[in-house]
């Protein structure tokens, strides 16, 4: 084989070579990147389930925080209710008189 029949199996080889280095690195970056996101989103995740958890806390709070005031409510109504009556029946007294 001469030279000039070598030169285009040469090339041939070393381009086949630097295509498959250009593959390897690009599949390598590739995923080291998926890797990367895949941290940022568990990282992500976390945060939100513990956000999700403080907001439970509040919501739980607020609600017991609710009941109450609805059930200070009632009593008020109630005093209120029963103060009404007294003023009445002491109009009538004193209507009587």
């Amino acid at each position: 084989m001469t030279l000039e029949q070598m030169t285009p199996i040469i090339i041939a080889l070393v381009g086949s070579a630097g295509l498959w280095g250009f593959l390897s690195l690009k599949a390598k970056q590739n995923f080291e990147k998926a890797q990367k996101d895949d941290a940022r989103s568990a990282e992500f995740n976390e945060t939100l389930k513990e956000q999700v958890d403080r907001l439970a806390i509040k919501l739980d709070a607020l609600q017991a925080d609710k009941e109450e005031l609805l059930r200070e409510m009632s009593d008020v109504k109630a005093q209120l209710a029963e103060a009404n009556a007294t003023i009445k029946h002491l109009e009538e007294l004193l209507r009587s008189r």
